[in-house]
């Protein structure tokens, strides 16, 4: 069973104060880092998250492809959610399809739809708190957070209620927390304390049987016929 996430705070060596606009300038292709009030922030990440990150990507990334319900943006990706508020770099976000207009050269303008965030010892407050506050009133209709420190193991999953506040999902019987923003789409807390860790591949079996195994066959109907871009 998932555990409660809890914070702790970390203090870091912070870059100079800067304007958003000398940020966006500055921040080297590749480097995840974040814009707030004039400070800048680098972030770093734990092979550990580097792995959860890459699984739920792929799983994302296929399942919104399968039912063609958006795009997927790994960091590092910008997103303003609010104008004129901090810059921030989820490590996962989705758009919808009807949102991606919201898509600039640098980044997003405007809340994602659902949003992931590792938690990491110099980022746990920020993704706990800040940013929380940060999603909700900009609203991301969809915060998860996925602890990826060493040795611990917290979930937690935020909808927007109908008041524009977060709410916990509630796990179904089988511990499993449903997206309503990507419909028929959820996620087992359990996958991210597997070693080795599960395939994206195996998890769409899991999630959604049928249509895999039939947009792969499709996939491979295209390949073979030459039409696949």
């Amino acid at each position: 069973m998932a555990q409660p996430i809890v914070e702790r705070r970390t203090d870091t060596d912070r870059p100079p104060r800067m304007t958003f606009e000398e940020f966006l300038a500055w921040v080297p292709d590749g480097k995840q880092a974040e814009w707030v009030d004039g400070e800048v922030f680098i972030l770093t990440a734990s092979a550990r998250h580097v792995r959860l990150s890459r699984l739920l990507v792929n799983l994302l990334s296929s399942f919104v492809a399968l039912f063609d319900l958006g795009e997927v943006f790994p960091a590092p990706f910008l997103m303003r959610a609010t104008p004129g508020g901090p810059g921030r770099e989820p490590d996962i976000l989705v758009l919808l399809t009807a949102n991606l207009d919201r898509v600039k050269r640098l980044g997003i303008e405007g809340p994602a739809d659902f949003v992931v965030e590792f938690l990491s010892d110099e980022t746990a407050t920020t993704d706990l708190i800040r940013k929380y506050r940060e999603y909700e009133a900009a609203g991301v209709a969809e915060y998860v957070l996925i602890d990826a420190r060493d040795g611990r193991h917290g979930f937690a999953f935020h909808q927007l209620d109908d008041q524009g506040h977060y709410a916990p999902v509630t796990a179904d019987t089988e511990g499993r927390f449903h997206s309503t923003v990507l419909p028929g789409f959820w996620l087992d807390p359990r996958w991210f304390d597997l070693d080795p860790l599960p395939s994206a591949e195996d998890l769409l079996l899991d999630i959604t049987p049928e249509a895999y195994v039939a947009w792969i066959a499709e996939k491979r109907r295209q390949r073979e016929a030459g039409v696949e871009h």
